[in-house]
Parts: C-alpha cells; sequence; structure tokens
C-alpha cells in the first residue's frame, strides 16, 4: 500500500512537471515567432519604402533603420541558441579561467551599440582553480554585461559597470555593479521569467535573465539582484567550485 501511494506521488509530480514544460514550451513558440517576424515585417516595410522614394532622398535613413531591425533580430536568434544550448547540452565540469572569459565576452560585445560609452573595471582575486562549465559561465557573463550597456543611463557622462570576482576552494562569487536605469522594486521578481519586459517597447529579447537564471541553476549555484530606479543595479552570483570533484578524478 505504501509503495502505491508513493509511486502515485512521483506520477503525480512527473505530470505536473510535463505540464509545466508544455505550458512554457507553449508560450516560447508564441512569445519567439511574434518577436522574430516584428522585425522582419519593419525591414518588409522599409524595403517597401526604398522602392516608393524615385528621388531616394531618405533612402541612408531607411538603411539605417533596416540594420537596427536585423540587429535586433541577430541579438534575438543568438538568444534562442543560447536558450536551446543550455537547456539540451549536460553540465561539462572543467577549469574554467575566469579572468579571461570575462575578457572574451567585454571582447565579443566591444561593438554593441553604446558599448563605447560604459567605462569597465575589473576587481579580480583568484585563490584556487575554478571548476565548473565554461558555456554556461559564458552565457551568464554576456547576457548580465550587455544588459548593463542596454540599459545604461543616458543622461550619465559617467556609465560604468564595475565586475568582482571571487574564487576559492568553495565557490566564485561574481558581482556586476553598474549606474544605469536601475530596475523598478515592483518589477524584480519578476525579470528572470521568460519573455519578461518592463514595457512592450522594451529592449531586448526577454530570454536573457531567463537564460542567465536556468544556467545558474543547472550549475547549482544561486543569483541575486539588487537595484533602483536611476541609480544602478548589483547582480550577485555564486557558483560552486567542483574543484574537490574534479581532484578525485585525476
Amino acid at each position: 500500500m505504501y509503495r502505491t501511494v508513493e509511486n502515485g506521488n512521483v506520477m503525480e509530480r512527473q505530470n505536473e512537471e510535463l505540464r509545466r514544460v508544455n505550458a512554457e514550451l507553449d508560450r516560447f513558440v508564441y512569445s519567439a515567432s511574434h518577436d522574430l517576424r516584428a522585425p522582419l515585417m519593419s525591414v518588409k516595410g522599409l524595403l517597401n519604402m526604398i522602392k516608393l522614394d524615385t528621388e531616394k532622398k531618405h533612402t541612408d535613413l531607411y538603411l539605417a533603420l533596416i540594420e537596427k531591425s536585423v540587429g535586433r533580430l541577430d541579438d534575438f536568434i543568438t538568444d534562442i541558441i543560447q536558450y536551446s544550448r543550455n537547456t539540451r547540452t549536460d553540465v561539462e565540469e572543467k577549469e574554467v579561467d575566469l579572468a579571461a572569459l570575462l575578457q572574451e565576452s567585454l571582447e565579443a560585445l566591444r561593438f554593441m551599440e553604446g558599448a563605447e560609452h560604459v567605462r569597465s573595471t575589473h576587481y579580480i582575486d583568484i585563490r584556487a582553480p575554478f571548476y565548473s562549465d565554461a558555456s554556461r559561465m559564458f552565457m551568464v557573463f554576456n547576457n548580465i554585461i550587455s544588459n548593463a550597456v542596454r540599459y545604461r543611463n543616458s543622461t550619465r557622462q559617467d556609465s560604468f559597470l564595475d565586475v568582482h570576482i571571487s574564487v576559492d576552494t568553495e565557490r566564485a562569487l561574481i558581482r556586476f555593479s553598474d549606474n544605469g536605469i536601475g530596475i523598478a522594486q515592483e518589477h524584480q521578481e519578476s525579470i528572470f521569467d521568460m519573455f519578461f519586459r518592463v514595457s512592450s517597447e522594451g529592449q531586448g529579447s526577454g530570454l536573457g535573465l531567463y537564460i542567465v537564471k536556468d544556467a545558474v541553476a543547472r550549475l547549482q549555484g544561486t543569483i541575486s539582484v539588487q537595484s533602483a530606479t536611476g541609480k544602478g543595479t548589483t547582480f550577485i552570483v555564486e557558483i560552486p567550485n567542483h574543484l574537490g570533484q574534479a581532484r578525485l578524478q585525476a
């Protein structure tokens, strides 16, 4: 009798998880198809405007707007690829050079619109080799750093991003602090939800922080946010160091 009840509970939990995954998949397909189509429709409309502009007086403007729409589309496709990679690939624990990973992420985002206006500083204290999944750590760095650029306060002359990294035998503690536009208190519990945007005009795909949260969870870590509107945002990421397991397997 006890085993029957136990098996029933396990089946109910599995069914509940399946319902959650299916609902999430439905929401993903609906939102992704809408967000992929929007920039394509924009490009289509602008191409039509170029055809109608017989004197070609506004061609440069239309081409700049097309470039912006294509950039949005490319960013969204990149986020979808990251989402798929994070959900479908196993965690692969190897030694990760976080200082090099940070530099790689900053270099990858160097040509992002507005990146030249954000001054970055780094404080790194590595006291032990760090073992984790490099590709997921790169996702975390890329998404949080790109948000610091995307949501900088354009009225400031001194936009910055400070990254503090400390590693010991137990964990890596990474703090990303910026002085951007900040996140209102009422939105802070929702920012890690899939496709969450503060408004319909919000920048980005709405997938970035969802990917970060899920990647951190798969690495058995935690992430928290501290923010105030108009003052900036700090993300604190803590990831366990699997150095001990690496030594046992060596």
